[in-house]
């Protein structure tokens, strides 16, 4: 097993999924890790991230729990070794209820800890200020974890925040040169398509093949989701969320052989579509938007970029997008959440 023989200790992808597989999406959007001052940013200066762990009472433990934190650039797959930063002090400790010490205890209500992030002064570094990516996994003291990419949905030990609100404005740029997507930044229309855009990292989780992402629209946000992002939709004056989606969406595939696809071509395959979720809930017949095939490998980042057109979306709301990604077998391996908010200057 990646985590050792260790059973007890998880942090969860969903509230009170107790660290099971099978979680419905948008298992992403993880409770137990988070920068809460402003969900899906990291601010030039000190960021407080928050993170909580779990064990479940047997088989019991008898020592204490690592916890680690990983940042990232927008990314639907994130690994340990690329493409990530470690950024907690290394020195984060849970404890069981059985075990002695300060220590907050796993699965109690409040037994959170906090750290202090300071991002590096660089928009282009993984850990620089922007919109950023989280990863939380938590082991046992005497494990050794593993190296290869984080396996999020179907592993009890690790868990992801990957959302972002991105603010945008009708200016044209170059994509090099078309903002950061923050308040202060807004992104820019890509000169080229007249579309705005938004890149994402991803990699393999297990051996190199056939990936799949598939993108979808979100009428309807979760209150779990709406929650977490109060703060950010106040501070951008976003009063509301569109019940229609962007009038144009496209993916393309970066740095990986790759193709665009109708989305509703892949609830075709029927048995890739029953086990992805494709459907159904978030990624239902009637919200599918786009869909890409991937050629992707564990040990090597590559990425996609979507690209769409939101000018339909009533001043001073936004719209939500969803988009995940899965292997050959319809088994999931990682997911993003988009909140774009209407342009400031139509």
């Amino acid at each position: 097993m990646a985590y050792g023989n260790d059973v007890t200790v998880y942090v969860e992808d969903t509230a009170g999924d107790l660290g099971a597989p099978g979680s419905p999406a948008p298992w992403w959007l993880s409770p137990d890790v988070d920068i809460p001052a402003h969900a899906g940013e990291a601010v030039q200066g000190v960021n407080d991230v928050q993170i909580r762990v779990h064990a479940h009472e047997e088989p019991i433990l008898d020592e204490k729990i690592v916890a680690e934190v990983y940042v990232g650039e927008p990314s639907l797959v994130m690994s340990p070794t690329t493409g990530t930063k470690r950024i907690d002090p290394g020195s984060l400790l849970f404890r069981p209820a059985n075990v002695a010490g300060t220590e907050p205890v796993a699965n109690d209500p409040g037994g959170t800890l906090s750290f202090p992030w300071t991002p590096s002064s660089s928009g282009a570094d993984v850990d620089g200020p922007g919109h950023r990516c989280l990863v939380v996994r938590a082991f046992p003291q005497s494990v050794t974890p593993p190296s290869s990419p984080f396996n999020v949905p179907n592993e009890q030990h690790e868990a992801q925040h990957n959302i972002e609100i991105l603010t945008t404005t009708m200016r044209l740029a170059p994509m090099g040169q078309g903002g950061t997507g923050t308040r202060k930044d807004p992104r820019r229309r890509e000169e080229a398509t007249g579309l705005w855009w938004e890149r994402f990292a991803t990699t393999a989780v297990g051996r190199r093949g056939r990936r799949f992402v598939v993108w979808a629209f979100d009428p309807a946000p979760s209150r779990q989701l709406v929650a977490g992002l109060r703060r950010a939709l106040a501070a951008g004056k976003v009063s509301g969320f569109s019940k229609a989606p962007p009038s144009r969406v496209e993916l393309e595939a970066v740095g990986a052989p790759g193709e665009e696809l109708e989305p509703r071509r892949l609830l075709k395959a029927r048995g890739f579509a029953k086990r992805a979720g494709l459907g159904e809930g978030l990624f239902a017949d009637d919200r599918l938007l786009a869909a890409a095939a991937l050629d992707l490998g564990p040990r090597k980042l590559s990425g996609l970029v979507l690209r769409f057109d939101h000018s339909n979306v009533k001043k001073g709301s936004a719209v939500v997008l969803h988009g995940a990604q899965w292997n050959e077998r319809g088994d999931p391996e990682g997911g993003m959440t988009v909140v774009a908010v209407a342009p400031v200057d139509r």
